[in-house]
């Protein structure tokens, strides 16, 4: 690129990996890419929702951004100005051209929203309540969410991630050791948190204890995240994905690859097409990350529910469930193997 002016820093070439793209996202203020291709002329622009959706299509993050790139940005022609109409509210990174469609500078109209603080008055509730029997013995006098990866817990870990956000109302449920649970959250460095307890009687599973919620005290949508989960998911895409979907409930995944030690084979009929040696088939398995609007909780019975049989029953009566590929950093502590993995790494200090 041998372009100079203001804004560069949200420029890049059409060759460059997602990955590449999705560092150089993280760093800007403004949550737009516009694209180019060597000879500077405008390709189009990308978004955290273009590389989300390119992940849905197969997309691994290796692969070039020109393969995911929107095509048809809005863009401000040069000296014509009066025959372009520029939507600020959906765009606030205007790609500036000349009749040769070579990028001059750029305009940036407001700052995202994807990136503000206190963008959205939300609750979030955490999973609290099992056993945690995968990862006994160590669960046996401490509950899983009070386990310690340095010297921070897994729910302290959790609530640090929503905190950077602005996010603060948290309601915990509570079966398994909950007292020792409760008196954690006494300390200290969770001043400034407004923290309920949603206490279950009888494990409810993982869907049940949102029966306990007050409707009346709730935002129109909650968040609810199992509390074994460390990620640095940006939460503030996630809920703007959920609104600009329209969604009831939006379920966050994350791709999984699992490669098979057998040669596959490709067939019709008696006819061998291709023998695959050790395929690799990616898949996409529940992130226990989920957003949704508190009309689907109403009339909830406190009974022993999975979010799995909830969702799949929400599906059936005809409502918008749409999924949330995860990109970011994202690990179920739900093993001793995985548990020990991350000890060892050393992460949080």
């Amino acid at each position: 690129m041998n372009i100079k002016f203001k804004n560069k820093n949200n420029l890049v070439l059409k060759n460059r990996s997602i990955a590449d793209s999705i560092k150089i996202l993280n760093k800007l203020k403004h949550k737009t890419l516009v694209v180019i291709d060597k000879k500077n002329k405008l390709f189009g622009t990308l978004t955290d929702g273009d590389i989300r959706r390119g992940i849905l299509k197969g997309y691994d993050l290796k692969a070039k951004i020109s393969n995911i790139t929107f095509r048809k940005p809005q863009r401000r022609i040069i000296g014509q100005e009066h025959l372009e109409i520029i939507n600020k509210e959906n765009a606030n990174v205007i790609p500036c051209v000349d009749k040769f469609n070579k990028v001059k500078f750029i305009e940036i109209y407001k700052d995202s929203k994807i990136g503000r603080k206190n963008l959205y008055n939300i609750e979030i509730i955490l999973m609290a309540g099992g056993f945690g029997k995968r990862l006994m013995p160590l669960t046996k006098k401490i509950p899983k969410p009070l386990l310690k990866i340095g010297k921070k817990s897994l729910l302290e870990i959790s609530i640090n991630n929503f905190n950077k956000y602005g996010f603060n109302k948290f309601y915990i449920s509570t079966f398994y050791k909950s007292k020792l649970i409760k008196k954690y959250f006494k300390k200290k460095i969770f001043k400034g948190n407004n923290i309920k307890f949603l206490d279950e009687k009888s494990p409810l599973g993982t869907a049940g204890c949102l029966s306990l919620l007050n409707l009346n005290e709730i935002s129109e949508n909650i968040l609810i995240s199992n509390g074994d989960i460390i990620t640095d998911l940006n939460i503030n895409n996630l809920i703007k994905f959920h609104i600009d979907t329209k969604s009831d409930i939006t379920v966050c995944a994350k791709e999984y690859a699992n490669t098979s030690p057998f040669g596959q084979i490709f067939f019709k009929g008696h006819k061998i097409k291709k023998i695959v040696e050790k395929p690799r088939e990616k898949n996409f398995i529940n992130a226990g990350i989920y957003i949704m609007k508190k009309e689907m909780i109403k009339n909830m019975v406190t009974v022993h529910l999975d979010m799995t049989n909830f969702i799949e029953k929400k599906i059936s009566q005809g409502k918008n469930v749409n999924i949330y590929p995860i990109y970011e950093y994202w690990v179920d502590i739900g093993k001793k193997e995985t548990f020990k993995q991350i000890l060892k790494k050393n992460l949080f200090k």
